[in-house]
């Protein structure tokens, strides 16, 4: 049986939420976040959905924070990544890659 919150069992047996903030200035989660990874995360959607948002400032940057084990990415935008020290992306990322220990 699926836990109530997928449509679909997940190996994991525990499924993903999405926790949309909207937009928030950097200011606001520096020194809050916290990258939790259990592997193989589909972000692209989510990318898509954020660079067609209306409330989503069309100038502004995307900082994409992954444990690196997600899909090939494709951004439209000025960007960037934030992945743990000693991880690595699955593709060659054209933002600049910072890492975080």
């Amino acid at each position: 049986m699926s836990p109530s919150c997928c449509s679909v069992s997940p190996p994991s047996g525990r499924c993903a939420a999405p926790h949309d903030a909207g937009y928030l200035p950097v200011t606001e989660i520096a020194g809050r976040v916290r990258v939790h990874g259990r592997g193989g995360t589909v972000l692209q959607s989510g990318i898509d959905l954020l660079q067609r948002a209306e409330d989503f400032p069309p100038t502004a940057p995307v900082l994409v924070i992954t444990d690196g084990y997600c899909d090939v990415l494709r951004v439209r935008r000025e960007h960037a990544y934030l992945i743990p020290r000693g991880a690595r992306l699955p593709f060659t990322g054209k933002g600049p890659v910072f890492r975080v220990s």
